[in-house]
């Protein structure tokens, strides 16, 4: 284009045809993926099929004439201080502010336009609006735009809400929530250095985001009603949309804050499905673990202590998220596979903490339980990993030996966690006992499809009984947090670990090589996991969840107690009862693998309601 030539008008469907050829959209950039959009406008039709209409935006053109020279954050601490721009850099050319509008003209038009198949998952409007004092205080006004951004991205994301926080009084009680509820389980960040950067406005706006997005789910519900939300889903949402938006706009630049982000949004499970799943973000996150060489720093260990000791919790806890991720579906491969260069987490891996810095009421004492759980945490993710290292890659070798490390855990676990006699309460104790049959139901059913054709019937025997006992010992825990009305307190991974349990009583229940007694208990048993699951209805990721289950439970007819009449149970005849185990029966054996990956349920984006055959 000639210097001098007038930048180019766009409206309606010529603008669509405007667009430059080689102009891909940024979902189909980050994929690497052929994008559409320069031929039928935006969203383009790689974005339409998966459900992605909404982040369908052309990549914005930075301005060329300001320049800021940053300076680089120190690892753990809130955002460095940028700049000023001197005067004579702002003034761009007449050239360079015609091309800036057209691209935001381009942006507007993507931001307004919706189509009936994006609309429920369109980025959902701020509720709230902060007050006039609350607009003007210290912080908000330096969260008001970013500086590393030009006026064009700003804008955009000012248009999004993004800019909008809640009151300060309903802000502080979510951050609060996160650390009280969420940080103990992955305890990625320096909570003192976070808490003084957000009290003087100066920590980064994408991680308050994501700190936000999980704390939603267990914030008090007049919280969120005050602040405008009509459920947590419609919260976690919100915040999840906005810290998205700062990711995909690069407003972090720090690579440390947004490897932070990231293993934290690994703990976030929204209502529908979404591109951005567990998956997408765990593998972010190890891709800025090896960017930042996580793993040989901690090795070496030649850091400053208080740097070291973040790194180590950084690699511990992707090293459990790997174990998780791996858990679900047994065929992947390892991420993290080699662990042991590096030394086993310690509870003196905490940061060091004095009673002022806690005094600000953001933050809570540390428990000991607290403290404890993420070491345990790293030696049950340790032993799973071996266990199932062992299982593939040594098939001749006693399957009951591989489960004594497991036994010896379990027995020394109140010892370590400090419960003493308040197992039967403990929120951690509870969650690491229930991971830990989850693990090890994993690790039955591999086994036992391992040896199920071999000679060693015995052992696949063996393997059956102690799946058998492990899932019994999960319907205990989930009993005893169904009568003490806390599943709220509980984090992610063991809702999903409940989600897991629904699946194995349906299995049993389906299994034609199962005795009578077995399958009718299972069919009582997936009427109390259902009771507990719908006690926590609200959690974005169980009402996702249990929809799909009542359609399963429904069409194969598992109900003891129908969903809508809990405590009147269904009459059946005993020819209806032969009927039912007749259908399951020639279901199951034209379907011999159709359960195998029953587990991998618990992601919640492995499977499609579409997908599964046994819907139908």
């Amino acid at each position: 284009m000639d210097s001098g030539a007038e930048p180019p008008r766009v409206s309606g469907e010529a603008g669509k045809r405007a667009l430059k050829a080689n102009k891909a959209c940024v979902p189909c950039r980050a994929r690497k993926t052929k994008c559409d959009a320069a031929e039928i406008g935006l969203p383009c039709s790689s974005c339409t099929s998966r459900q992605c209409a909404k982040d369908c935006v052309l990549p914005v053109r930075k301005g060329r004439a300001r320049k800021l020279n940053h300076v680089s954050p120190i690892p753990g601490h809130g955002r460095s201080a940028q700049p000023s721009t001197p005067d004579h850099l702002d003034v761009q050319s007449p050239r360079q502010t015609g091309l800036d509008l057209f691209y935001l003209n381009i942006l507007n038009e993507a931001g307004e336009k919706t189509t009936e198949s994006s609309r429920h998952h369109s980025i959902p409007s701020t509720p709230y609006r902060p007050s006039p004092k609350d607009s003007f205080s210290p912080r908000n006004c330096l969260w008001a735009k970013l500086p590393q951004l030009d006026d064009t991205d700003n804008e955009f994301l000012a248009k999004k809400g993004v800019f909008d926080l809640p009151p300060s009084h309903h802000l502080d009680s979510l951050v609060k929530t996160y650390f009280d509820h969420v940080y103990p389980f992955a305890p990625v960040i320096n909570r003192v250095d976070f808490i003084r950067g957000y009290q003087s406005g100066d920590c980064s706006l994408f991680l308050l985001y994501v700190i936000l997005a999980p704390a939603s789910v267990h914030a008090p519900a007049d919280v969120l009603s005050a602040c405008g939300f009509a459920s947590r889903s419609a919260a976690q949402e919100l915040f999840y949309s906005k810290a998205k938006l700062l990711h995909d706009f690069s407003a972090e630049e720090d690579p440390l804050l947004m490897l932070q982000g990231s293993i934290i949004l690994c703990m976030v499970i929204l209502d529908h499905p979404t591109d951005r799943d567990f998956g997408y973000w765990f593998h972010n996150a190890i891709r800025l673990a090896t960017k930042l060489d996580i793993r040989s720093t901690c090795a070496r260990e030649d850091k400053p202590s208080t740097v070291f000791k973040l790194y180590r919790r950084i690699w511990w806890a992707l090293y459990s998220l790997d174990i998780f991720h791996v858990s679900v579906n047994t065929r992947r491969s390892r991420l993290l596979a080699n662990a042991s260069m590096i030394r086993m987490r310690t509870e003196e891996d905490w940061e060091v903490e004095d009673s002022s810095e806690v005094s600000s009421g953001l933050l809570s004492p540390v428990t000991p339980q607290q403290r404890a759980l993420p070491v345990v945490q790293c030696e049950l993710s340790r032993i799973f990993g071996q266990g199932l290292t062992s299982i593939i890659n040594k098939p001749q070798q006693d399957p009951r030996q591989m489960l004594h490390p497991l036994d010896a855990w379990r027995k020394s676990l109140a010892v370590k966690m400090h419960v003493d006699g308040s197992i039967g309460a403990d929120v951690y104790y509870l969650t690491m006992q229930a991971v830990s049959y989850r693990f090890e139901c994993v690790l039955c059913r591999l086994i036992r499809r391992c040896w199920q054709q071999t000679q060693h019937a015995d052992w696949s025997e063996w393997a059956k009984q102690r799946l058998r006992s492990a899932i019994l010992e999960l319907d205990t825990i989930t009993k005893r947090v169904l009568a003490s009305g806390t599943l709220q307190d509980f984090p992610i991974s063991f809702i999903t670990t409940i989600i897991a349990l629904l699946a194995l009583h349906i299995e049993s229940a389906l299994d034609t090589t199962e005795t009578d007694l077995v399958r009718s208990m299972a069919q009582i048993s997936i009427s109390q996991t259902m009771l507990v699951l719908t006690q926590g209805k609200e959690t974005p990721a169980l009402k996702r969840a249990l929809p799909l289950f009542e359609e399963i439970l429904a069409k194969k007819n598992l109900y003891l107690v129908p969903p809508n009449s809990v405590g009147q149970v269904q009459d059946k005849s005993m020819a209806d009862t032969d009927d039912l185990r007749h259908t399951q029966a020639e279901q199951y054996e034209n379907n011999p693998l159709l359960y195998d990956d029953f587990l991998g349920f618990d992601l919640l984006d492995e499977w499609q309601i579409g997908q599964m055959d046994f819907i139908g």
